[in-house]
């Protein structure tokens, strides 16, 4: 029987994205990252993405949303 994920992880797992595969030139919306949650077997909407990255830029990380509900984690490279 396989072990069942913990949701807590959805965050971790949304920062990770952002991280590894966004940038201000390819910004990565909403809907791509639930799909992908739903492929690590995560059972969540566009809006626990959306309420896990409000949490993330409380906590302080640099995600700049865009129109269209696209957003990128801004790197110490970015100069906006």
């Amino acid at each position: 029987m396989e072990k069942q994920k913990s949701n807590k992880t959805i965050i971790l797992y949304i920062l990770k994205m952002l991280k590894d595969g966004s940038s201000q030139d390819h910004p990565i919306t909403q809907q791509t990252i639930t799909k992908a949650l739903h492929l690590l077997g995560f059972k969540c909407t566009r809006k626990t993405v959306a309420s896990n990255i409000d949490a993330l830029i409380e906590f302080g990380y640099k995600i700049v949303k865009i129109p269209g509900g696209g957003c990128y984690l801004k790197s110490n490279n970015n100069k906006d």
